[in-house]
């Protein structure tokens, strides 16, 4: 209901059930959500109420102009913190206690450093956690927050927020040094931003958050700041207006211009824009569990097989000489969350494009095209350690084993590189080491 042709879930089947009770269902990708009418008088939206930003973040609507019930992107993520503030007691030491055992989850998979890339309007709940934990010297990690752009006002209080994080909430180990931008949404629903129309929609193509004057702008506000910038960019038109807007504040700017710009997912690179990441400086983030084959993908049918065809194009971006960094993209929790964690499993799918044979669908889902972007195991490991300290600028200080550097490393229990490619994700680390500190498990003797 949620992504086959254009309307999307409708309230009337919410109202037939549940009349008199507020109803807010998230979908599975957690970037859009289904209302009945009683949620959207409760939260004031009615025909009359514009769009955060048509195209992304907007309230699907019938031919009169009324919403139906479909929410889509950071017009439904905007009410979160008020709408469903944690306020029991129980539940905020509930909440604290998950938070400090996903973090152990991540040291003991051997994780050093790690960048939040925001909490959807839950920043102050969550950052008030983490460095609570750092006071009580229960943080195994360096942990680098951020403010999030999700509807466009946001982008005129992003700056001044950070810099009050870091005043309320920063140390040695919790730190803020970036703003991130939802450039567009997701294919699924058809609110990432492309440069040709989506297949039987009525001509969508999805819009972008801002424009490249806009990006521009906010660019050299945050040179003047020292801010650095993740964008998350599904869509061609994404990508695209991404790397305008960086081209032209590095022009006014010069060679002295500060943010290091991260682009994340990039589902689709239109292939003239693909030599431009290198060449502007980018870091190209990708996640690679996510590159196995889907089986009826229902953006296979949004996309056209053209399109389909050359997702995730990570290993492309490699060849051009661009630094390509990885990440997990974890945020639902559950009991999946340490297999979305997971380096290894990421490594393994990155390195297959195909799922592990416990996830299939069919007898055999078989592997994500083209096999040429199959990242090489060299690859996996570089993004996940020297790419990923440029991208927190730490390069000088960790990601790669040296003298004078601060002794982050794991001590693994198989060989990535000799290991068969199905094995990587059973990969543990047998020590992990800190700064020096022995964080997690035991040297072999």
């Amino acid at each position: 209901m949620f992504v086959e042709g254009d309307q999307g879930p409708q309230k009337e089947v919410l109202d037939a059930i549940l009349p008199d009770r507020l109803v807010w269902f998230e979908s599975a990708t957690a970037h859009d959500f289904w209302l009945n009418s009683r949620a959207l008088e409760e939260l004031g939206v009615d025909k009359h109420t514009p769009d955060p930003k048509p195209g992304v973040a907007a309230y699907a609507r019938n031919e009169d102009g009324e919403p139906t019930g479909w929410v889509k992107e950071g017009a439904g993520v905007q009410h979160f913190a008020n709408t469903f503030a944690l306020t029991d007691e129980a539940h905020i030491q509930r909440h604290k206690e998950s938070v400090a055992e996903t973090l152990q989850v991540l040291s003991r998979h051997g994780h050093t450093s790690i960048f939040d890339a925001g909490n959807k309007g839950y920043g102050d709940l969550a950052y008030s956690v983490v460095s609570q934990l750092e006071k009580e010297g229960k943080l195994p990690v360096r942990y680098f927050g951020t403010y999030q752009i999700f509807t466009p006002e946001r982008a005129d209080a992003a700056i001044s927020e950070v810099k009050r994080y870091r005043q309320e909430y920063g140390g040695e180990l919790l730190q803020f040094n970036s703003v991130k931008l939802f450039m567009d949404g997701i294919s699924a629903n058809q609110s990432a931003a492309y440069i040709e129309p989506y297949f039987g929609t009525g001509g969508t193509t999805g819009a972008t958050m801002m424009s490249p004057e806009e990006l521009r702008n906010l660019l050299l506000d945050l040179h003047e700041e020292k801010l650095d910038l993740l964008v998350h960019a599904i869509g061609g038109l994404a990508v695209r207006t991404v790397l305008d807007g960086v081209e032209d504040a590095q022009h006014i700017v010069g060679e002295d211009f500060y943010p290091r710009v991260t682009m994340a997912h990039l589902a689709v690179i239109d292939p003239s824009d693909m030599p431009r990441i290198q060449e502007l400086g980018i870091v190209a983030n990708f996640t690679p569990w996510w590159f196995g084959a889907v089986p009826n993908d229902v953006v296979e049918e949004l996309l056209g097989e053209e399109r389909y065809s050359r997702m995730y194009s990570a290993k492309s971006v490699f060849d051009t000489g661009a630094r390509v960094s990885f990440s997990s993209d974890e945020w639902w929790g559950g009991a999946m969350l340490p297999t979305y964690l997971s380096p290894y499993m990421g490594m393994q799918i990155g390195h297959t494009r195909q799922n592990p044979k416990e996830w299939w669908e069919t007898e055999n889902d078989g592997i994500r095209s083209p096999i040429s972007e199959r990242l090489s195991r060299e690859q996996l490991v570089q993004g996940y350690t020297q790419n990923g300290a440029y991208q927190l600028r730490l390069e000088d200080q960790v990601g790669s084993i040296e003298v004078g550097k601060m002794a982050d490393f794991v001590v693994l229990d198989q060989n990535l590189f000799e290991v068969v490619p199905e094995e990587i994700s059973a990969t543990k680390p047998t020590a992990v080491v800190m700064e020096g500190k022995l964080m997690q498990g035991a040297f072999p003797e």
